[in-house]
């Protein structure tokens, strides 16, 4: 007998099990609404995607508050979360603490007004320039307008990283 069938679990739940073994950064991904609302979420499912053009994307639930936000503005930040900003997961993870979400003294306005996390290892404004819907998700492909970098530390701050259902903590390595 395998060790597979010796456990006897859904494809599903075998797959969850095992993107939980992925340490992942964490983002907030967020989006203005046509009356100026501010939404977002948290987000391990963000990336890079081409340097040419500069290009990113984040793959949103269709049923997640901010699909619709991006779908009909066309675009979105990815805000990059340093260790420090642990605090705000709950608040993006939970739809009944939506009203802690932005508080000011946290965020600011870029780009056709995206929300900008202060302190944020990086911040990317994009413009969606091409979806595709797989699954349960869309795959939103946007093109990076701007990007907003803290002025250069001796010492970068740590990356918030999502590991195993939990936040662990990484050193970030020194700058040359």
């Amino acid at each position: 007998m395998t060790a597979h069938s010796e456990v006897s679990r859904s494809l599903g739940d075998t797959f969850r099990a095992s993107m939980r073994c992925v340490a992942a950064s964490v983002s907030l991904v967020a989006s203005r609404d046509e009356a100026g609302g501010w939404h977002g979420m948290a987000v391990t499912s963000a990336a890079s995607l081409s340097m040419e053009p500069p290009s990113m994307m984040v793959a949103v639930n269709r049923s997640a508050s901010i699909h619709p936000v991006i779908s009909t503005s066309g675009w979105f930040s990815l805000n990059l979360m340093a260790e420090c900003h642990a605090g705000l997961l709950e608040a993006f993870s939970r739809s009944d603490m939506r009203a802690s979400r932005f508080l000011p003294e946290q965020w600011s306005s870029g780009l056709a007004d995206l929300p900008v996390l202060k302190g944020a290892l990086s911040t990317h404004l994009c413009r969606v320039v091409a979806t595709h819907d797989f699954g349960t998700h869309t795959v939103f492909f946007g093109q990076v307008e701007d990007v907003i970098l803290p002025e250069i530390m001796a010492q970068a701050p740590a990356p918030l990283v999502w590991l195993n259902g939990a936040r662990v903590s990484v050193s970030a390595p020194a700058k040359s």
